[in-house]
């Protein structure tokens, strides 16, 4: 409430501040440089109020984050993987914000503005699926390695060296996409609605969401989680409703979008549709072997707790996508409406409809998110970096020493973040060279936790000849077979390397995965 206040009283000022330039610029246009009056003003002023509302956010979430952790964060292994202390409330709101952090104010409208509804409804399936098969899969996480910390650890102990290697950059490459493509989308998205530099958003956000990240590591990002989606729900509905509102309802808003963008509108829409499977099957690659989920199936505090959470998540995450994949129909279809980019759709929609005190909740609703995100990403890279790369240099490396060295690498992870964020890539289609990679690895990494038929060999193997049955759709743009491809030929020479030479191995091994604290 304290945010929402802020945002509102600033929304005030903004707007007095803005009428009293106008008209003192009206009564005295001859004597006002242009500097000084006008939209330049306006924008000045629209920049400071943002960065203030900006700033109170972070510094909220900071305290919240940092005072929660304080007391809870007793070791490395609390840092890393919070074991089996995850309630219900809490593993509904983390697998929600996760579920939002995974680009939802970027990608979808993004989606939305290329391909229109079919696309947008395949992205909100493409979240859901995720959340929908880890029901069963998170609980035999923590079955099989009650121990455990990361993807990458699992693939090392089930397959050895070499799919460890190939899960290794797998995992890093696509969690660091992630991070960084979430990163640009919000410095790109403040920077058309208030004018705010990129590089201070992107200092603000990466600064404050590490403070609290690198002292609380993963309790820390599960219970501002929390917060987050307790704000961030209601602030998506209002925001969508408020649009509608300002459109004129949805009778008019509906004749503007045939009549703007017919074919975006269209459910049969075949651009729509293709773009709507692959995304599909992409994320359904990535997200398998996201380790932020990996990390949540560890906190999770038994089976109950992980299914309920999940089930939970899904009937959130599907019409909120969808809400928010709209944005980008809105940003083709409606008139006045300019977009600088796909990647642009989002934030043009809220300038051009928004009056100010939206455009500051949208501010507030944009930082819910990439709190999220960033949280979830710096923890999920520093955990793979901790149990994965630091032990094998320095075996000696553990406990509280390790704890220090887990914090270091967290600054180190954000910094290159940001300065990659800084050079503006695309959001979209940057998330999509990493799915291919995981595409043709997620069917032999899980089969490991099902059947003790499948070898090392067999799984690097069948995930190498995926990946290379899809690359050159990939190069052709044809993301449907590519991911496709990689997905079918990965799955089929591991089920024919089974059934011809299968392996032996013993479950019992993945239980022998030691705790960091030692």
């Amino acid at each position: 409430m304290l945010i929402i206040y802020i945002s509102w009283t600033s929304g005030r000022a903004y707007q007095y501040m803005t009428r009293y330039t106008h008209n003192s610029c009206n009564l005295q246009q001859h004597y006002c440089p242009d500097t000084v009056c006008g939209y330049r003003d306006d924008t000045m002023v629209a920049t400071q109020i943002t960065i203030g509302v900006m700033v109170v956010t972070l510094a909220v979430f900071v305290v919240i984050g940092y005072v929660y952790s304080a007391d809870r964060m007793a070791s490395v292994e609390d840092f890393l993987s919070a074991r089996q202390t995850t309630t219900i409330p809490l593993g509904l709101a983390t697998f929600i914000a996760y579920a939002a952090g995974s680009g939802m104010l970027f990608s979808p409208p993004e989606s939305g503005f290329l391909f229109g509804m079919p696309a947008i409804i395949g992205y909100s399936v493409a979240l859901a699926v995720p959340f929908l098969l880890y029901t069963t899969v998170a609980p035999t996480i923590q079955k099989r390695m009650p121990t455990g910390h990361s993807v990458v650890e699992y693939a090392r102990f089930r397959y050895g060296e070499l799919m460890y290697f190939l899960v290794l950059v797998v995992a890093l490459f696509y969690m660091f996409i992630l991070m960084t493509a979430n990163l640009t989308g919000i410095a790109l998205a403040l920077e058309a609605i208030s004018g705010v530099p990129l590089w201070v958003t992107l200092g603000l956000v990466t600064g404050a969401v590490m403070i609290y990240t690198v002292q609380g590591g993963l309790v820390a990002s599960i219970f501002t989680d929390l917060i987050q989606t307790v704000l961030l729900i209601p602030l998506l509905v209002i925001t969508a409703a408020v649009a509608v509102v300002k459109i004129g309802g949805f009778g008019p808003l509906f004749t503007q979008l045939q009549t703007g963008a017919p074919e975006l509108m269209s459910l049969s829409n075949p651009s729509g549709v293709r773009f709507g499977v692959y995304i599909v099957i992409a994320l359904i690659g990535a997200e398998m072997l996201n380790q932020s989920l990996w990390q949540r199936a560890h906190a999770g505090r038994d089976k109950r707790t992980l299914q309920i959470s999940l089930v939970g998540a899904i009937a959130a995450v599907v019409p909120m996508t969808i809400l928010a994949g709209s944005y980008g129909v809105l940003a083709q279809g409606l008139a006045g409406v300019e977009a600088a980019s796909p990647s642009a759709a989002l934030p043009a929609v809220v300038q051009a409809v928004f009056g100010p005190v939206m455009q500051l909740v949208f501010v507030v609703l944009a930082l819910l998110v990439i709190a999220s995100t960033l949280d979830n990403a710096l923890s999920a890279i520093v955990s793979i970096l901790s149990v994965d790369i630091v032990p094998r240099l320095d075996p000696n490396r553990t406990g509280d020493e390790l704890l220090r060295t887990a914090r270091l690498i967290t600054v180190g992870i954000a910094v290159v973040g940001v300065a990659i964020a800084l050079s503006r890539p695309s959001v979209l289609f940057l998330l999509l060279r990493a799915d291919l990679l995981a595409a043709a690895t997620v069917v032999p990494v899980l089969l490991g936790l099902y059947t003790t038929r499948l070898s090392g060999t067999a799984a690097f193997t069948g995930a190498v000849l995926g990946i290379l049955g899809g690359v050159p759709y990939f190069l052709q743009e044809n993301y449907l077979f590519s991911f496709s491809t990689a997905l079918v030929v990965s799955t089929i020479v591991c089920l024919v390397w089974m059934s011809i030479r299968p392996a032996e191995y013993d479950f019992a091994d993945l239980k022998e995965i030691e705790s960091l604290d030692h």
